[in-house]
């Protein structure tokens, strides 16, 4: 059984598991390993991490959730609103063994009922990376625009996706 939840601060050792797990699973190949355990090592630290978990917990609107599968922590999702009605997806990651179980769209389905007023959701993904891409076509998000973005001298297309809502329900 998938259980859908805020996040909280025990939650922090199991999203960088998580984030270890798939990102070295979803971006091998994308980028070299180096990169990757850097962005990791930020990204993802405890100081960074449990700043996020504060700033949810604060928050009047909270966007940081935690999916358990049989009470193992199996992916984590987290938006930022951007204008009144409009958020962003800023991670949504699920260990490989947990894909397609329907936990991306448990994720979605709870946003876009927990973040009201809300008539956009979008998220930036590398074009390299087919899995994501996949994920949210099948979602029902729309290939919007593309942007190059420059990291440590690499350039890489990022994708945006959005997923147009209306009345806490996804428009296909």
């Amino acid at each position: 059984m998938i259980t859908i939840r805020f996040v909280s601060h025990e939650d922090i050792p199991h999203i960088q598991s998580i984030a270890q797990e798939t990102w070295n699973y979803t971006y091998q190949g994308i980028y070299s390993e180096g990169y990757i355990q850097d962005f990791l090592s930020r990204a993802y630290s405890d100081e960074n991490l449990s700043r996020s978990v504060d700033r949810d917990i604060q928050s009047a609107k909270r966007s940081f959730l935690i999916a358990e599968f049989n009470g193992r922590v199996g992916g984590y999702a987290q938006t930022r609103q951007v204008k009144e009605e409009e958020y962003e997806l800023l991670r949504i990651y699920i260990r490989p063994e947990y894909h397609k179980m329907g936990i991306g769209k448990e994720f979605i389905q709870r946003f876009t009922q927990d973040l009201k007023p809300i008539n956009k959701l979008f998220a930036w993904v590398g074009k390299e990376n087919y899995i994501g891409r996949a994920f949210y076509e099948k979602s029902g998000f729309k290939e919007i625009e593309e942007m190059i973005e420059t990291i440590e001298g690499h350039s890489k297309t990022q994708v945006k996706y959005e997923l147009e809502i209306s009345k806490g329900k996804v428009v296909s």
